[in-house]
């Protein structure tokens, strides 16, 4: 019997816990932070509260007291589906063309996780290939569901149930599940589980087991979510106010009262434990350091909002990046879902990074909208989305919805009316 041995080289990046520890804290705002040493608090006996100098934790323990057993993303989040979404966006590296059709897809999810239109609207809307729109759509609902939960996206109760499928070693169970799912999902509803048995030709206890398996999966995955039209109230995480000539910046809560407890080494029974006590403290504390920093580098961009309420010159995350020496992910992972408390107001952070379309008065967009339908082919005249790609060339960034907004204020018809014999 001869043996043989096989080498396989397969290029993967996986991030350690204390690194992917770091990313998680640098991108939760102060609600989630609480949550999260409140968390580590329960299960970590190296950490503690300084009794003399306490952070405010009564928003987290509230929450979990009050419904211990009923946790779920939404109590962490905090975020609509479209919004959780939308902030998560640049982790997944995609081009200008892409990014716009993955917000176009955002855009038309329902709260319960749902694609209310289908491939075909997005590729008349886009004015795709149609050869490669269709992989190519796929392909960004597959990486939505990465950041989100499985599910998201998909276009009925079917596609839903099986992108949720693809998550799993695909084992006999999941692939008959599958089938099911695809051919027999009436007789699934009524437990018609013989005539399912009869068509596999199997037992009808593995068609039960398969019914079990796929009971257990999320309808609705978007409900994990906080609804779109969810009021809530607002923790700022940072505070800024004036001092004269200067501006002070804070954090809501710096949490130094978190402290490790001052043992020796002979008092520490878990070793590993106690590292990653240290290791969070350090997070922590690396969190609140580039936090400050990036904000500090905004308002000294920003010094005329500070005085009169006024955005003049525009800032971009590349540019923060570059100046501060830092990844531009690490920037926008601060900036995302992070709110600012200013003399004027409380503010999303992402409101201070402007592009062009900031400088232009709405009058000017108004205009630039006008002359674009103006000179379209009036046998094939642009949608809303076109008009927002043609802007965005000029480095003019507004939601689609606004565009139809100022589509509407100008009294020009949407694109399937102005169309020449319509």
């Amino acid at each position: 019997m001869a043996l043989s041995a096989h080498l396989t080289l397969k290029n993967s990046l996986k991030l350690s816990p204390n690194i992917e520890q770091s990313v998680t804290l640098l991108k939760s705002n102060e609600i989630e932070i609480e949550l999260l040493i409140y968390d580590f608090l329960s299960k970590n006996p190296y950490l503690h509260l300084d009794d003399s100098e306490k952070i405010n934790l009564n928003y987290s323990a509230r929450s979990i007291e009050s419904n211990e057993e009923n946790i779920s993303e939404k109590s962490i989040y905090g975020l609509s589906l479209k919004d959780y979404l939308l902030n998560n966006l640049f982790d997944l590296g995609l081009d200008y063309e892409d990014e716009l059709l993955a917000r176009l897809i955002v855009d038309y999810i329902d709260d319960n996780g749902y694609l209310t239109k289908d491939y075909e609207f997005f590729i008349s809307e886009l004015a795709l290939d149609t050869i490669q729109a269709n992989k190519k759509i796929e392909s960004i609902i597959l990486k939505l569901n990465n950041i989100s939960s499985p599910g998201i996206g998909a276009r009925n109760l079917q596609e839903c149930l099986k992108l949720q499928l693809d998550q799993f070693i695909q084992n006999q169970i999941v692939l008959d599940s599958k089938k099911i799912i695809e051919n027999h999902l009436v007789e699934l509803a009524n437990k018609n589980f013989k005539k399912i048995a009869k068509d596999f030709k199997c037992s009808v206890n593995h068609i039960i087991e398969c019914n079990e398996f796929i009971v257990s999966l999320n309808p609705k995955p978007g409900l994990a979510y906080l609804s779109s039209d969810t009021s809530q109230f607002i923790t700022p995480d940072i505070i800024i106010k004036n001092n004269g000539n200067e501006f002070n910046i804070s954090l809501q809560n710096n949490y130094e009262s978190l402290k490790l407890f001052n043992l020796n080494k002979e008092q520490i029974n878990d070793k590993e434990a106690y590292n990653q006590a240290k290791w969070f403290i350090k997070n922590l504390n690396y969190r609140k350091i580039n936090i400050i920093r990036v904000v500090n580098f905004i308002f000294t961009h920003h010094k005329d909002f500070l005085k009169g309420n006024i955005l003049k010159s525009p800032l971009n995350i590349k540019t923060v990046a570059n100046e501060l020496q830092i990844h531009e992910s690490t920037v926008s992972r601060i900036v995302n879902n992070k709110f600012v408390e200013t003399p004027h107001g409380i503010f999303d952070l992402k409101y201070f990074f402007l592009n062009k379309v900031n400088n232009n008065s709405n009058k000017t967009i108004l205009d630039k909208i006008r002359t674009i339908i103006k000179n379209e082919d009036k046998f094939k005249p642009f949608s809303d989305s076109e008009i927002h790609l043609t802007l965005g060339k000029e480095n003019i960034t507004i939601s689609r919805r606004t565009i139809a907004k100022y589509r509407e204020q100008l009294g020009i018809l949407p694109a399937s009316k102005r169309k020449k014999g319509a």
